[in-house]
């Protein structure tokens, strides 16, 4: 009869949780280099990227793609109670907020054409619309010695950013793409979008941001 001894089994538990953990939000694999596209309208040869191109590749002559093509990666809430949902921000702030959904649309929009890239998954190149995170940091008022930001997903996820990082104009939070609702699947109600990084810091189903 095959067995496993306890060491091979747990090994292989230790890799299957490593595989979850990194396909919470995108995964995010072993990482090689990209080739010129044979066809300029498959994304699929920038999957490859690391991270260095990533920061530096202009997007801007790519095709959108279209919303039921966006990859998805990850599990996540099969649905979101929008009626008594809020986005909480608290931590090293002068005033703590609590927005309602509504609240948050209501606040200046941004909308950018921004590459989400899951290495050897899938990357794709999309319009995303929100508010700007560093909108809501000068409303909470950022104390002093803060230095980063952790965002909370209602799945348990989270990421921490530097401080400096999340005021610049490339890092928002979208609640629509390609001109519609943000899906669930993509995060809805709130992802975030963080230009030039890899999608595995683009927490979905935001519900919390925590400065320290």
């Amino acid at each position: 009869m095959f067995r496993i001894n306890k060491t091979r089994a747990w090994f292989l538990f230790i890799i299957a949780l490593i595989l979850i953990v990194f396909t919470s939000s995108c995964g995010q694999s072993l990482l090689g280099s990209f080739s010129t596209p044979t066809n300029p309208n498959d994304l699929s040869y920038l999957s490859s990227m690391v991270g260095s191109e990533l920061a530096t590749f202009d997007n801007s002559k790519l095709p959108i793609s279209p919303i039921e093509d966006l990859g998805v990666a990850g599990s996540g809430p099969k649905t979101v109670d929008i009626e008594n949902y809020r986005l909480t921000m608290d931590g090293l702030v002068n005033k703590s907020l609590s927005l309602s959904y509504g609240e948050i649309k209501s606040h200046p929009v941004i909308t950018q054409v921004v590459l989400l890239v899951c290495p050897n998954f899938f990357a794709d190149n999309a319009q995303w619309t929100g508010v700007l995170v560093s909108t809501l940091l000068a409303e909470a008022g950022v104390m002093p010695q803060a230095k980063q930001v952790t965002f909370y997903a209602l799945d348990g996820y989270q990421r921490t950013l530097p401080l400096e990082e999340v005021q610049s104009d490339g890092v928002f939070l979208a609640y629509m793409v390609d001109g519609q609702v943000l899906p669930m699947e993509h995060g809805y109600p709130l992802r975030l979008v963080v230009k030039g990084v890899f999608g595995d810091r683009w927490v979905k189903w935001v519900d919390h941001i925590k400065i320290s």
